[in-house]
């Protein structure tokens, strides 16, 4: 097979294509014409130095370009940004080249100036964050670990090595950019973590990063928060109810020592069982509701027409003034019975809001189905909301009635449809703005 010649020499061999043509012809014609053979044979001897001279001159001149661009490239592939071609003034093309290879070089340097500023911050944002940061192989093996890491895994010895190892095998089970809290032990210490796992690539090599943190604490402090919201309320119903019980028992235990007056006191002892019995239902009827709350099924969900279900609602509430807004219908996969109950729930809410003051203002439904988004705005014209810290807290209610459940009943069925409920006042009137917003699955 025949071997390509360099650049170099093809270039030469151009050369001496295009000049040896007049050469002979020289010869030939000084022949012709009969001139000296001397000067002939000194013709041919000056114009053959001339021309290997200037071929071989064209020869290391396009050798030493090519060679010095080559060295300059070699130079960045090593990493070496420093070297700088050097141009002439006449050299136009030649010019060019050379300086889109120098602004090659100025713009790797840079480049790596600033990934070498970024892995500097990243480092020890990494070294002096709070968060664990681990590094997993496909196998199980321990690549990375920053200093919070190393302090939650104490790897101070081989089996403290093999049991956090160990634990760290159970985050397999999580998928990429899932986030979980789990209850794990290291160093013979149990606690509770957030672990948020992502998986990467490294020198094509499959590898997993998990963030871990430790959430002990501040699961224990809104623990004992909500405990004591939730003891606080129940403390107060159940006072709410002991307390008329005790005070009429005391009455009807005086009235039972008076054994000649009990017959005039017949109607007073009726009264006061029946008060009795009245609020030991009303104890009944409170417990049934937390365990209503406590035990909510899973949603069965089936496609559901949001405007035939709102139009079965609205003739329940017939003297108020409940209008909806003309908007496009929406189907929607989701469990008719459970979201029907969320609209009673925050519509009932609504309409007993404007009786609390008088109002004659008008109940509004409006939603919009955008970006997989369902959103659905109920907003009235009522005393809206008057304390917002205790909205979402069970069994607290600000009716004489209430049971304090509607509201965390509805926010548990929308977030059970992976949806959330937002309840605030309303900045054009007086009143509040409801908003469900569900997550659009396919039907």
């Amino acid at each position: 097979m025949h071997k390509k010649q360099s650049f170099e020499v093809q270039l030469t061999q151009l050369s001496l294509i295009a000049s040896l043509p007049l050469f002979f012809l020289l010869i030939w014609v000084m022949i012709y014409a009969e001139i000296s053979i001397y000067l002939i044979l000194l013709t041919v001897l000056f114009a053959s130095i001339s021309i290997v001279l200037c071929h071989v001159k064209i020869h290391q001149k396009s050798s030493y370009q090519f060679r010095s661009l080559s060295n300059l490239l070699d130079a960045m592939i090593r990493g070496d940004y420093s070297l700088r071609g050097r141009s002439n003034k006449n050299d136009v093309a030649l010019n060019e080249l050379v300086d889109a290879i120098n602004g090659l070089a100025i713009r790797l340097n840079k480049q790596r100036i600033e990934s070498i500023e970024s892995q500097l911050l990243l480092r020890t944002v990494i070294n002096h964050i709070d968060v664990a940061i681990i590094t997993l192989s496909d196998e199980n093996e321990l690549i990375l670990l920053n200093p919070a890491a190393n302090k939650v895994l104490q790897l101070s010895n081989e089996k403290t090595h093999k049991l956090s190892i160990k634990q760290l095998e159970k985050l397999s089970q999580l998928e990429s950019s899932q986030s979980k809290v789990m209850t794990l032990m290291f160093a013979n210490q149990q606690g509770k973590y957030n672990v948020h796992m992502e998986e990467f690539r490294d020198a094509g090599k499959q590898q997993k990063l998990f963030f871990i943190s430790d959430v002990s604490n501040i699961l224990r402090s809104e623990e004992q928060n909500a405990w004591q919201s939730l003891v606080r309320v129940i403390s107060h119903e159940i006072n709410n109810s002991l307390a008329p019980i005790a005070s009429i028992s005391q009455t009807l235990k005086r009235f039972l020592n008076r054994k000649d007056d009990i017959e005039n006191h017949k109607n007073d002892l009726i009264e006061g069982l029946s008060i009795i019995s009245q609020r030991t239902n009303n104890l009944k009827d409170f417990v049934n509701s937390y365990k209503q709350i406590s035990s909510l099924p899973n949603p069965q969900k089936v496609p559901t027409s949001i405007n035939v279900l709102v139009n079965k609602i609205i003739p329940l509430y017939a003297k108020s003034n409940i209008i909806i807004t003309d908007t496009p219908d929406v189907t929607m996969l989701i469990d008719p019975v459970q979201i029907e109950q969320v609209l009673i729930n925050i519509i009932k809410n609504s309409v007993e809001s404007m009786q609390s003051i008088n109002s004659q203002g008008v109940v509004d439904l409006s939603w919009l189905a955008e970006k997989n988004i369902f959103t659905l705005t109920i907003s009235d014209e009522g005393a809206g909301i008057l304390n917002p810290d205790n909205l979402f807290v069970p069994f607290y209610t600000t009716k004489q009635r209430g049971s304090g459940i509607g509201l965390v009943l509805c926010r548990q069925i929308l977030e059970a449809h992976n949806g959330q409920l937002t309840l605030t006042n309303r900045l054009d009137k007086k009143g509040c703005l409801a908003v469900i917003s569900i997550p659009i699955e396919k039907v």
